[in-house]
């Protein structure tokens, strides 16, 4: 069987674990701090927050910013329902747009007139490792400039719709010469196991650069709190020496990130050049080996950007479910584990009861219905690729 995804973990990692389960310092302590650092080092921001997955980021980035009941936030229906929960989560409004047809991210024509008094974000999606076109998202944002009512210090700050970007997928990606970290007004990624960089597990993180009349140190500090129950002066283990006395600043949450896992991901970025050249030689090889008879739905090279490469989709020109499901059911046949990335939300019984119809976002049902996700890891072989590939075209001209 060849698997969809692995991650990839070496001695590196290893090491760099095992050092942190003997320092006896597990959680919330240095190794959280330093790979942090290097977070922010590495996505062009000024400043990173950690917490437990990229879920948690984006719900502490829409608390930071104010956003409750009476708002309303845009973002796609083909993305993973973590983008779309965190809205409810916080009381706000889930509004969709549909995707541009042909592509992976909201059609940003029809986001103006989503638009009303009542938007304070839109969420993007960089599908797949590949950044969304930002220029034409603030574009979009800007053209409704008049109809934008901050009621916070950083809404005000922002002075527009804030753009939270869902970049679950493109840690390491850059758009028009910037690391994706330093073009939202937030960034947050996911270092789940079977993202490019891992924690080891579970893993996420905030980033973003100083915002004018802010104090940023207090921002960074305020999110920290909200994902670990608010409580200031925290003794972690009781053997470092600090006093026991702690507050509780603000109601937050349970989502921070252990020092094991951030042991894990600075030993992942250690090594980010390496695993990033091995995806690109692996790209390539899918682009140089995909038979005529399907499409890569997604270029991971591009002029004026550079993609992590998470997701290898392909499309099957002039298919639809049943026969989409054909091939995919024909590729595990052969021993390959292939995946769709993504349902569109308002197809899944949650988002049907609150209201939304497929019928109403056709372009995102159109990119669904022939899509499906190849295996994509840095473990693959020239031969795996190649069999993948002959499969492919087998299962495709069986239809």
């Amino acid at each position: 069987m060849i698997q969809f995804a692995k991650p990839d973990i070496t001695s590196a990692e290893i090491l760099k674990v095992e050092s942190t389960l003997k320092s006896g310092w597990l959680t919330g302590g240095p190794k959280v701090a330093a790979f942090a650092m290097e977070v922010a080092n590495q996505s062009g921001a000024d400043h990173a927050v950690c917490y437990d997955s990229c879920t948690a980021a984006m719900e502490m980035s829409l608390r930071a910013l104010g956003i409750g009941p009476g708002d309303e936030i845009i973002t796609t229906p083909y993305t993973y329902s973590a983008t779309a929960e965190v809205i409810r989560n916080v009381g706000a409004k889930i509004v969709f747009c549909d995707l541009k047809p042909g592509t992976f991210e909201m059609d940003y024509g029809k986001l103006p007139g989503l638009i009303t008094e009542r938007t304070k974000a839109v969420m993007p999606v960089d599908y797949g490792g590949v950044p969304c076109r930002y220029a034409d998202l603030f574009q979009a944002i800007s053209s409704k400039a008049s109809l934008y009512h901050p009621s916070t210090p950083l809404q005000k700050s922002i002075g527009r719709v804030a753009v939270v970007a869902d970049a679950a997928h493109s840690f390491g990606a850059s758009y028009e010469g910037y690391s994706v970290g330093g073009v939202a007004d937030f960034t947050c990624f996911s270092f789940h196991v079977l993202k490019p960089i891992t924690t080891g597990g579970e893993g996420g993180a905030v980033v973003w650069r100083d915002f004018d009349n802010i104090d940023n140190d207090m921002l960074e500090r305020r999110l920290a709190l909200l994902g670990d129950h608010g409580q200031t002066g925290k003794n972690i283990s009781g053997i470092h020496g600090r006093e026991w006395e702690y507050d509780i600043a603000l109601f937050g949450y349970n989502h921070i990130m252990t020092d094991v896992d951030a042991a894990a991901g600075l030993g992942q970025l250690d090594r980010m050049k390496e695993l990033y050249s091995a995806r690109e030689a692996l790209t390539k090889l899918y682009y140089l080996n995909l038979p005529g008879s399907v499409e890569a739905a997604l270029q991971h090279f591009g002029k004026d950007y550079t993609s992590s490469m998470h997701l290898f989709p392909i499309r099957i020109p002039g298919a639809g479910e049943n026969e989409r499901n054909r091939v995919f059911a024909s590729l595990l046949d052969d021993g390959i584990a292939c995946n769709v990335h993504y349902k569109p939300l308002p197809m899944f019984t949650a988002y049907i009861r609150e209201g939304f119809d497929i019928q109403d976002y056709p372009a995102a049902y159109d990119t669904y219905k022939n899509l499906i996700t190849l295996p994509y890891h840095t473990h693959m072989t020239v031969d795996d690729v190649e069999l993948i590939c002959a499969a492919v075209e087998r299962a495709v001209k069986a239809l």
